[in-house]
């Protein structure tokens, strides 16, 4: 967040670098969505290797999110770019496919991953999924807004599949764990 508003800050504003600004807010924003509806406040396992794996797991969650804010700076920066340089398209789609797996192994060491195959498991797929896609997108550099606007599609298409298998399934709605 701190890194798209200091990109905002440090040059001139027109609409254009507002708006991939926000898209690029968004991306932030959508981390969130994907990680507290999987992963937040659902226990791990107690048992060692999957309290361990919880715990790692969450360092390349923090550095995708860290990766995400400091190449929004330069997202800002060349908003005006007809396609998005190599460096920072890479730090984003790169930071995105990063979060997602980090989720996948995250998410593994839940309790309700075991009470919840039918969530877990297709959203586990979904995630290396996204993951790929994510890459895809920084492989072919569009313009800066465009980018940042399909990574949050990615992200927000994942979101929407995580929370069409938790409506669904059985025992998901009104566990004490949700």
């Amino acid at each position: 967040f701190f890194g798209v508003v200091n990109g905002l800050v440090a040059i001139p504003r027109d609409g254009l670098t507002f708006a991939t600004g926000m898209v690029a807010l968004a991306l932030g924003f959508a981390f969130g969505w994907i990680y507290f509806d999987l992963v937040g406040r659902r226990l791990p396992r107690r048992d060692g290797p999957p309290l361990a794996r919880w715990m790692l797991g969450h360092l390349p969650m923090t550095l995708a999110i860290t990766l995400t804010g400091a190449a929004g700076i330069s997202l800002i920066e060349h908003a005006h770019d007809a396609s998005t340089p190599a460096g920072t398209a890479w730090a984003l789609s790169g930071s995105v496919a990063i979060a997602l797996l980090a989720l996948v192994a995250i998410k593994s060491t839940l309790e309700d991953a075991a009470r919840l195959p039918t969530v877990y498991g297709p959203v586990g797929i979904a995630s290396i999924v996204g993951a790929a896609a994510a890459l895809a997108v920084g492989w072919l550099r569009p313009a800066p807004w465009v980018l940042a606007a399909l990574l949050v599609a990615i992200l927000a298409a994942l979101w929407l599949f995580t929370v069409g298998r938790f409506l669904t399934a059985e025992g998901a709605v009104g566990s004490g764990s949700d």
